[in-house]
């Protein structure tokens, strides 16, 4: 996740889709009756291109932007490589860069890469749409149409992708949603909200609800374990049993955990927990650590914010919620790996989310970080958990056709926190 703190001001510097917000505003779906020969074509003034490993350095500037919202200053960072970093989210790249050639400066960017994920139960290439920002000097200019001209152009195998907008990122979703602005259109699939969790209280209601579920007589007799490598195998053959539920989980090879792919740089198999009932796996999730490519990073706080930091920082500790970092750090949390249940289990997702709490904070961080569809039943538990929550809403950019009716709408949508 790109952020935990928001800024009010951020669609004045830049438009990024994945920003983290929240707020009640309603989504629409929206079309555009605006086809490849009808966008503008593209003006001398922008050079839009695929990118190259010589733009890293302005990527990295223009991806870390900084940016103030109640007296803090914060930037979003790739450090040391944004093209090291997108390997997590892509196995097959495709970032896009916009350059004025006048002044050959890079001004703006998108990524809309793919990577195999179950769709309808069998592994497809799927592109997740990212890390669009526009320069602040270029707004209102017809750089978003040339953008989306070279979108409508590029899009193929797969011609649509799927992204996350975050409900007060009011830029990313004028931009993407009205299609007014010539990129391809944009179709609802439903909302979805992220959770920074920092701690889970005992409630009367959540328990009478986890003592209702399905699986709460199984708790019990779960074995739980950390992942070796005799478990490879049926963590795999795991997450294909769970697509039979879910869209869009990403195919893993959990093999690759030991041959330093970069698709899971960060983590090994022992950050993984598994989660047996009779010698069958039926949960699991990793404990993920991105901050040695991936960081929020607090630049400033303005005098009020300082001043009272301290104190904030006791009720934080006290409440169990976040505290603010010293100037220079960044803020830490562990993304949530491939949690994974069935959508009925409510008792082993509670489970699990304790226990990666309790683990996160043996590792001296506290926080843990997951997204899920408000069409799944475990969201109903966020409620009951104290955190930082985000919301926004998940949905598909396509330039031809809808193609929400070739997704079964059965299948509850599966973000990877970690990608997205």
């Amino acid at each position: 996740m790109d952020a935990i703190v928001k800024t009010k001001n951020q669609e004045k510097a830049e438009i990024p889709l994945d920003q983290k917000t929240d707020t009640k505003t309603d989504i629409k779906t929206s079309q555009s009756s605006v086809s490849i020969s009808e966008v503008q074509k593209p003006s001398s003034q922008f050079n839009v291109r695929q990118a190259t490993a010589a733009d890293e350095a302005p990527l990295l500037k223009l991806i870390c932007v900084p940016m103030t919202t109640k007296g803090v200053t914060i930037s979003f960072q790739r450090e040391p490589s944004y093209f090291n970093a997108s390997q997590v989210i892509y196995q097959v790249n495709d970032h896009c860069v916009v350059e004025d050639i006048a002044t050959q400066k890079l001004v703006a960017c998108y990524s809309n890469g793919h990577r195999p994920c179950y769709i309808n139960g069998e592994i497809q290439p799927m592109r997740y749409a990212s890390d669009l920002r526009i320069d602040r000097d270029y707004r209102g200019t017809t750089l978003m149409k040339e953008m989306g001209l070279h979108m409508h152009k590029t899009m193929q195998n797969p011609d649509f992708n799927h992204m996350i907008i975050f409900n007060d990122n009011l830029a990313a979703r004028k931009a993407v949603q009205t299609g007014k602005v010539g990129i391809p259109n944009y179709y609802d699939e439903c909302e979805v909200e992220t959770l920074t969790l920092t701690a889970i209280r005992k409630n009367k209601v959540k328990d009478k609800l986890l003592s209702a579920s399905e699986d709460h007589g199984y708790l019990s007799n779960i074995q739980i374990k950390t992942a070796e490598h005799n478990d490879i195998e049926a963590m795999n053959q795991f997450v294909q049993c769970m697509a039979k539920f879910y869209n869009f989980i990403p195919a893993y090879d959990f093999h690759d955990l030991l041959n330093d792919s970069k698709y899971y740089q960060g983590l090994s198999l022992s950050d993984f927990q598994l989660y047996y009932l009779n010698d069958q796996l039926i949960g699991m999730f990793g404990l993920w650590s991105q901050s040695s490519f991936k960081q929020t990073k607090i630049l400033d706080y303005g005098w009020t914010v300082d001043v009272i930091r301290p104190i904030y920082n006791l009720w934080a500790n006290l409440r169990g919620t976040m505290k603010l970092p010293k100037k220079g750090d960044s803020i830490k949390y562990h993304a949530l790996h491939s949690l994974l249940c069935k959508p009925s289990y409510l008792a082993l997702h509670d489970l699990m989310l304790n226990d990666a709490l309790k683990l996160s904070k043996s590792r001296g961080v506290g926080c843990v970080s997951y997204t899920l569809s408000h069409r799944d039943p475990r969201q109903r538990l966020n409620q009951y958990y104290r955190g930082e929550l985000l919301t926004g809403v998940h949905g598909f950019m396509c330039p031809s056709r809808d193609p929400r009716p070739d997704i079964d709408a059965q299948r509850i949508a599966y973000l990877e926190v970690g990608r997205i």
